[in-house]
């Protein structure tokens, strides 16, 4: 819908000051929302304490958050209008709060309500969207006030379903604890920003060479990844908290494995089926310019793939208090994509941005593998994985270069008849979700 109503160039306007909000949260905030995760599920910490240090770090961040606007627009080192700045700061304030109540109810297994107020925020955007661009005609502001809408009834709808309030009421400022958790979450402020630099400097870097209005064309092609990035999210919630509760060292039972195994499997497949409909979904979703996102979107989705394979594996080195580690991996994938986009994206535009981003993913993906033997020992039978992966990439240059989508049908049945045992559990789950829905 917005892809009929604003333009390209505007699109690309928003996206970047969506992406400087993902940017600036865990930054201010020093990472607090992922500690709070972690010590929640310490039995050795009170969580009405661990709620109540981070939603005191998010007000004393958000101040700091308008001073530093106030300064920027004072002294001319941004040249921005006041709407855009508001939204800003509010894209900021809305995400941190997201994140950290998002964190703590995943962490007091309250995983319904989260995915209640999921529904609710897309809800609340999509009629929001509908009645101020279509109705009230406001456009660009109109977009930017229905997705801030969208997250903060979201937020109040998590803060009252989850008793937050309650607990938070009870919370104390703990020095001991807060320094603990600083500690914890300050490496991985730098894993945030590199992270960000893997997913988002390329939006930066696309601009500066190409403009604003290509920046819009390529910032809505993620669209169709971000439905894997959804779907892994779903099984992401879940085990980011089982890792650390079900952790062994030495997987005994292979049960890390196992779920590492059918994780990455349900992945390939899900993004070798979203790709052969790419054109498809393309033709609804994309209006007028944008249409020829499309060709971005293939190499964006084994990005996409790699993205939540590195996550995964993230996740066993917070299991051991291993931030660090992870700072690391992602630091260096950041490097390489920073280095890949300003070489690729003067040459192919932006199907170097997407390129570099999926190859940044690639580098933290297989160096968290390879230093992923010194916190578990993964058993794992990689044949299958590996051959998936071989299929999948020679269907991702078959989807770039050719709109039709029938060269890919071979590929993707191989990929399926590979992992048939996969592919069936996947069916009936979906199945069985449609036949519970109604």
């Amino acid at each position: 819908m917005y892809t009929a109503v604003l333009t390209t160039s505007e699109y690309g306007i928003v996206d970047l000051l969506t992406t400087t909000a993902q940017l600036l949260i865990p930054v201010l905030t020093l990472n607090v929302q992922d500690a709070v995760l972690r010590f929640t599920l310490d039995s050795n910490y009170n969580k009405e304490d661990i709620i109540k240090i981070s939603s005191r770090t998010i007000v004393f961040s958000s101040i700091i958050t308008i001073v530093i606007l106030g300064l920027a627009k004072s002294f001319k080192i941004i040249n921005l209008d006041n709407t855009y700045l508001f939204f800003l700061f509010f894209s900021y304030l809305m995400g941190a709060i997201n994140n950290s109540l998002n964190m703590y109810l995943r962490s007091t297994n309250k995983m319904k309500i989260i995915g209640v107020c999921g529904v609710i925020n897309t809800f609340v955007a999509c009629i929001a969207n509908v009645y101020l661009l279509l109705i009230a005609k406001l456009g660009i502001n109109g977009y930017m006030i229905a997705n801030i809408l969208g997250i903060c009834i979201a937020n109040i709808g998590m803060f009252l379903l989850g008793n937050v309030w309650e607990d938070l009421r009870k919370g104390k400022w703990n020095k001991t604890v807060s320094k603990a958790m600083f500690t914890y979450g300050i490496p991985l402020a730098a894993n945030s920003i590199a992270w960000w630099i893997n997913n988002a400097s390329d939006r930066y870097i696309l601009t500066f060479f190409c403009g604003t209005a290509l920046n819009g064309v390529y910032s809505v092609s993620y669209k169709i990844p971000s439905i894997l990035s959804m779907l892994q999210n779903t099984f992401y919630n879940a085990w980011s908290v089982s890792a650390i509760t079900e952790y062994d060292q030495e997987d005994s039972d292979g049960f890390i494995g196992n779920v590492f195994r059918l994780y990455t499997i349900t992945s390939i497949i899900l993004c070798s089926i979203i790709m052969l409909f790419n054109i498809f979904i393309a033709k609804i979703a994309y209006s007028n310019d944008f249409f020829v996102a499309w060709k971005y979107v293939p190499l964006l989705l084994v990005g996409t793939l790699f993205n939540g394979l590195g996550l995964f594996i993230g996740c066993m080195f917070t299991a051991v208090k291993k931030t660090k580690d992870i700072s690391f991996t992602t630091i260096l994938g950041a490097f390489a994509n920073t280095i890949l986009n300003f070489t690729l994206i003067p040459i192919i535009g932006a199907f170097g941005a997407s390129l570099a981003t999926l190859l940044g993913y690639l580098v933290v993906f297989l160096v968290r593998l390879v230093r992923l033997k010194y916190v578990v020992k993964m058993k794992v039978k990689w044949n299958t994985i590996i051959l998936s992966l071989f299929f999948l990439s020679i269907q991702s240059v078959v989807a770039t270069l050719s709109n039709n989508s029938f060269l890919q049908v071979p590929l993707v049945i191989c990929i399926i008849i590979m992992n048939k045992s996969i592919f069936i559990k996947i069916v009936e789950m979906f199945v069985k979700k449609i036949f519970k829905f109604y």
